[in-house]
Protein backbone atom coordinates (compact mmCIF):
# COMPACT_ATOMS: atom_id res chain seq x y z
CA UNK A 1 0.00 0.00 0.00
CA UNK A 2 1.33 3.78 -0.71
CA UNK A 3 1.54 5.67 2.56
CA UNK A 4 0.75 8.58 0.91
CA UNK A 5 -3.16 7.92 0.75
CA UNK A 6 -4.81 7.88 3.82
CA UNK A 7 -9.00 6.45 3.99
CA UNK A 8 -11.09 9.07 5.94
CA UNK A 9 -14.70 10.05 6.45
CA UNK A 10 -16.26 12.48 3.93
CA UNK A 11 -16.71 15.46 5.63
CA UNK A 12 -20.02 17.94 4.96
CA UNK A 13 -17.58 20.33 3.67
CA UNK A 14 -16.30 17.74 0.80
CA UNK A 15 -19.22 16.62 -0.83
CA UNK A 16 -19.14 19.09 -3.71
CA UNK A 17 -15.45 18.06 -4.04
CA UNK A 18 -16.42 14.52 -4.45
CA UNK A 19 -19.00 14.89 -6.98
CA UNK A 20 -16.52 14.71 -9.81
CA UNK A 21 -15.79 10.83 -8.59
CA UNK A 22 -19.50 10.19 -8.66
CA UNK A 23 -19.69 11.74 -12.00
CA UNK A 24 -17.62 8.88 -13.11
CA UNK A 25 -19.95 6.72 -12.35
CA UNK A 26 -22.94 8.21 -13.08
CA UNK A 27 -22.50 10.98 -15.47
CA UNK A 28 -25.89 12.28 -15.47
CA UNK A 29 -26.17 12.56 -11.86
CA UNK A 30 -27.52 16.14 -10.70
CA UNK A 31 -25.14 17.65 -8.18
CA UNK A 32 -28.64 18.21 -6.28
CA UNK A 33 -29.01 14.28 -5.99
CA UNK A 34 -25.85 13.74 -5.31
CA UNK A 35 -25.79 16.16 -2.50
CA UNK A 36 -28.99 15.20 -0.87
CA UNK A 37 -27.41 11.22 -1.01
CA UNK A 38 -24.27 12.96 0.88
CA UNK A 39 -25.97 14.72 3.28
CA UNK A 40 -28.30 11.40 4.22
CA UNK A 41 -25.71 9.21 4.59
CA UNK A 42 -23.58 11.08 6.41
CA UNK A 43 -25.89 12.86 9.15
CA UNK A 44 -25.44 14.29 12.11
CA UNK A 45 -22.79 13.45 14.19
CA UNK A 46 -24.85 12.75 17.22
CA UNK A 47 -27.33 10.29 15.36
CA UNK A 48 -27.43 6.77 17.10
CA UNK A 49 -29.26 5.25 13.57
CA UNK A 50 -27.70 2.34 11.75
CA UNK A 51 -24.65 3.36 10.89
CA UNK A 52 -23.74 4.63 7.25
CA UNK A 53 -21.50 7.27 5.62
CA UNK A 54 -18.87 7.66 2.97
CA UNK A 55 -15.57 6.85 3.15
CA UNK A 56 -13.09 8.38 0.89
CA UNK A 57 -9.44 8.15 0.24
CA UNK A 58 -7.27 11.26 0.25
CA UNK A 59 -3.41 12.25 -0.83
CA UNK A 60 -1.40 13.78 1.74
CA UNK A 61 -2.47 17.56 0.38
CA UNK A 62 -6.46 16.51 1.04
CA UNK A 63 -7.29 15.67 -2.87
CA UNK A 64 -9.77 12.67 -3.18
CA UNK A 65 -8.82 10.19 -5.21
CA UNK A 66 -11.43 7.71 -4.86
CA UNK A 67 -14.78 7.07 -2.59
CA UNK A 68 -17.57 4.57 -1.40
CA UNK A 69 -20.45 4.43 0.17
CA UNK A 70 -21.53 2.03 3.06
CA UNK A 71 -24.06 0.79 5.25
CA UNK A 72 -24.50 -1.78 8.37
CA UNK A 73 -27.40 -4.73 6.66
CA UNK A 74 -28.87 -7.70 7.41
CA UNK A 75 -28.09 -10.72 5.16
CA UNK A 76 -29.91 -14.16 4.86
CA UNK A 77 -26.61 -15.81 4.94
CA UNK A 78 -24.09 -13.92 6.19
CA UNK A 79 -25.95 -12.02 9.10
CA UNK A 80 -24.72 -8.63 10.28
CA UNK A 81 -22.58 -6.84 6.88
CA UNK A 82 -21.09 -3.65 5.81
CA UNK A 83 -22.75 -3.07 2.44
CA UNK A 84 -20.47 -1.15 0.28
CA UNK A 85 -21.84 0.43 -3.09
CA UNK A 86 -20.55 3.12 -5.06
CA UNK A 87 -16.84 2.33 -4.81
CA UNK A 88 -14.90 4.28 -7.28
CA UNK A 89 -10.86 4.94 -7.63
CA UNK A 90 -9.44 7.60 -10.07
CA UNK A 91 -5.91 8.29 -10.05
CA UNK A 92 -3.71 8.65 -13.36
CA UNK A 93 -0.61 6.91 -12.34
CA UNK A 94 -1.83 4.77 -9.62
CA UNK A 95 -5.17 3.10 -8.85
CA UNK A 96 -3.52 0.18 -6.91
CA UNK A 97 -2.67 2.44 -3.96
CA UNK A 98 -5.54 4.19 -3.03
CA UNK A 99 -7.84 1.13 -4.02
CA UNK A 100 -5.76 -1.09 -1.63
CA UNK A 101 -6.34 2.20 1.46
CA UNK A 102 -10.01 2.30 0.57
CA UNK A 103 -10.20 -2.27 0.51
CA UNK A 104 -8.41 -1.79 3.96
CA UNK A 105 -11.15 0.62 5.60
CA UNK A 106 -13.74 -1.37 4.55
CA UNK A 107 -11.88 -4.29 6.51
CA UNK A 108 -11.09 -1.76 9.37
CA UNK A 109 -15.37 -0.73 9.30
CA UNK A 110 -16.72 -4.04 9.05
CA UNK A 111 -14.33 -5.49 12.29
CA UNK A 112 -15.60 -2.52 14.01
CA UNK A 113 -19.06 -2.96 13.30
CA UNK A 114 -18.94 -6.45 14.11
CA UNK A 115 -19.91 -7.73 10.41
CA UNK A 116 -19.55 -11.30 9.22
CA UNK A 117 -19.07 -10.27 5.53
CA UNK A 118 -18.16 -7.23 3.36
CA UNK A 119 -20.83 -7.09 -0.27
CA UNK A 120 -19.44 -4.64 -2.54
CA UNK A 121 -21.20 -3.92 -5.76
CA UNK A 122 -18.76 -2.60 -8.27
CA UNK A 123 -20.02 -0.71 -10.87
CA UNK A 124 -19.69 -2.67 -13.91
CA UNK A 125 -17.61 0.58 -16.24
CA UNK A 126 -15.05 0.78 -13.71
CA UNK A 127 -14.50 -3.05 -12.58
CA UNK A 128 -12.40 -3.42 -15.44
CA UNK A 129 -11.61 -7.51 -16.51
CA UNK A 130 -10.22 -9.37 -13.98
CA UNK A 131 -6.59 -10.28 -13.66
CA UNK A 132 -5.74 -6.63 -15.60
CA UNK A 133 -3.07 -5.38 -13.74
CA UNK A 134 -5.40 -2.16 -13.22
CA UNK A 135 -8.78 -3.78 -12.48
CA UNK A 136 -10.95 -3.25 -9.19
CA UNK A 137 -11.94 -6.00 -9.56
CA UNK A 138 -7.93 -7.51 -9.47
CA UNK A 139 -7.33 -5.07 -6.37
CA UNK A 140 -10.87 -6.78 -4.82
CA UNK A 141 -9.99 -10.19 -5.77
CA UNK A 142 -6.20 -10.27 -4.29
CA UNK A 143 -7.50 -8.61 -1.13
CA UNK A 144 -9.97 -11.65 -0.64
CA UNK A 145 -12.81 -10.79 -2.01
CA UNK A 146 -14.27 -12.88 -4.24
CA UNK A 147 -17.31 -12.59 -6.72
CA UNK A 148 -20.81 -14.11 -4.98
CA UNK A 149 -23.76 -13.29 -6.25
CA UNK A 150 -24.84 -11.23 -10.18
CA UNK A 151 -26.68 -7.69 -9.12
CA UNK A 152 -29.45 -7.13 -11.93
CA UNK A 153 -30.87 -3.80 -12.08
CA UNK A 154 -34.31 -2.67 -13.76
CA UNK A 155 -35.00 1.28 -13.80
CA UNK A 156 -38.35 1.57 -13.19
CA UNK A 157 -38.44 5.17 -14.67
CA UNK A 158 -38.84 3.73 -18.52
CA UNK A 159 -35.54 5.07 -19.10
CA UNK A 160 -33.77 1.56 -20.17
CA UNK A 161 -32.91 -0.67 -22.18
CA UNK A 162 -34.33 -3.88 -20.78
CA UNK A 163 -37.25 -4.20 -23.25
CA UNK A 164 -35.42 -4.65 -26.08
CA UNK A 165 -35.30 -8.76 -25.94
CA UNK A 166 -32.18 -10.89 -26.58
CA UNK A 167 -32.39 -14.25 -27.78
CA UNK A 168 -30.86 -16.74 -25.03
CA UNK A 169 -27.72 -17.38 -27.39
CA UNK A 170 -27.41 -13.47 -27.17
CA UNK A 171 -27.45 -13.17 -23.42
CA UNK A 172 -24.11 -14.15 -20.79
CA UNK A 173 -26.55 -16.67 -18.75
CA UNK A 174 -29.36 -17.31 -21.03
CA UNK A 175 -31.76 -15.11 -19.44
CA UNK A 176 -33.23 -13.75 -22.02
Amino acid sequence: MDESFIAKPLGQRQIDQAYPLVRAIFPDLPVEQWRAFAAALIGPVDTPATPTGIMTVQNARGYLHGLFSYAIAAHLCHGRILAVENFVVLDLFDMTGPAETLLQSMDRLARSHDCAAIHTSLPESLAGQAGSRSSLLTCFHQDGHRTETLRLCKAMDGANDNRAHRSQAESPFGIP
